[in-house]
């Protein structure tokens, strides 16, 4: 049966095959198999739409998930690249009056394409370093200026990142000794019963002031409800429209979350409902869309992710686009700080990351009074 979503990746595909390899000056059996590599990056999706009842893409060896993803984002790249070249092929013809290099174009975007998936699953999938921010926070008392908040997002644990990766990625943060680590959702794309080891490590994640979490749009995929409870045993605090209040001597912050969207259940003024007056407030809201009416709630800062700092040139401004402008790094919203990480890790299904690199997050927090 035919299904629509495909339609897209096929017709890029397509594009990406007559574009980049049909140009090309070599035999018929090389362009035969550069066709059919090309075609292995829509692989996946065909997996992942017409494989039977109870078989799940993301429980795939890793290496072979790795790959086909690979070739996915080796599509993609190249597919961009080729609309430069074709943009190229158009002003050439227009202004020139020698023929256009088409086989030495296809070959540059042959290997632009090769080098960009490389580099960038490179960056997609390796442990991130870490990226400290001073934050000056109106109405922070003395006694919390200098506090560290730690901030993971957007881990993803699949066939791709496991149980090492997540390992590295806890052991990272807690060498920075925060007082509060908080994870604003996309935790795991796969089933309790398949990744709850490989995310096991969060466990040991150390605060002292506690560990604090919202759901992503990724946690709705799966079993929301049993990854709530696997999680909380793991020792991470969930806060769906809640907040907590932080206190250090006479000074005190609080820290509210809401839930992804997805389950249509969000609601920040029920999160914020009886905080205490006067007191800064850091939100954490999985995707950074709703900010401006976070804003008008009085938030001081709110911390989110979901949009992956957009992966790479190009991507992000379509990311851009539907994320209402926000796509990574700080903004002030209406007198609120916003800040988006590009994400502790990256999405199986897409593993690439160019001048985007992923990150740890340090937040040191500063009174502005």
């Amino acid at each position: 049966m035919f299904n629509p979503f495909m339609l897209v990746p096929c017709l890029i595909c397509l594009y990406t095959v007559l574009s980049m390899i049909i140009p090309l000056r070599v035999p018929a059996a090389a362009k035969l198999l550069l066709a059919l590599l090309t075609l292995s990056g829509i692989a996946k999706l065909f997996l992942l739409r017409m494989t039977p009842s109870g078989f799940d893409i993301y429980e795939l060896p890793r290496n072979i998930a790795l790959l086909l993803s690979s070739m996915f984002s080796f599509m993609i790249a190249a597919a961009i690249i080729c609309v430069i070249k074709d943009a190229a092929f158009v002003l050439w013809k227009i202004f020139a009056r020698s023929k256009f290099p088409a086989h030495y174009a296809s070959l540059c975007v042959l290997i632009l394409a090769a080098v960009t998936t490389v580099c960038g699953v490179y960056g997609g999938t390796r442990v991130p370093d870490v990226v400290r921010h001073e934050v000056r926070i109106s109405g922070l008392g003395k006694n919390l200026d200098g506090l560290k908040i730690a901030m993971l997002v957007d881990i993803h644990v699949g066939s791709v990142n496991r149980r090492p990766f997540v390992q590295e990625v806890v052991d990272k943060t807690n060498a920075l000794n925060p007082d509060i680590i908080l994870i604003p959702g996309d935790f795991v794309d796969g089933h309790v019963k398949d990744r709850k080891n490989d995310l096991e490590p969060l466990s040991q994640l150390r605060a002292n002031l506690g560990v604090y979490a919202v759901t992503g749009n990724h946690e709705y995929y799966y079993d929301l409800q049993g990854w709530l409870k696997t999680l909380s045993k793991f020792g991470i605090n969930f806060l769906e429209n809640e907040r907590v209040v932080i206190t250090s001597g006479d000074s005190r912050l609080v820290i509210a979350g809401v839930p992804d969207p997805t389950g249509g259940s969000r609601n920040t003024p029920k999160a914020l409902e009886n905080s205490p007056a006067n007191v800064p407030v850091i939100l954490m809201d999985h995707q950074p869309r709703f900010s401006r009416e976070n804003a008008q709630l009085g938030v001081a800062l709110q911390v989110s992710g979901h949009t992956h700092g957009g992966q790479m040139p190009v991507i992000s401004e379509l990311i851009k686009r539907f994320n209402k402008g926000f796509v990574r790094g700080w903004y002030d919203v209406d007198g609120m700080k916003l800040y988006v990480s590009p994400g502790t890790s990256q999405w199986d299904g897409f593993p690439i990351r160019v001048f985007d690199p992923s990150e740890i997050t340090l937040f040191i927090l500063k009174s502005e009074d």
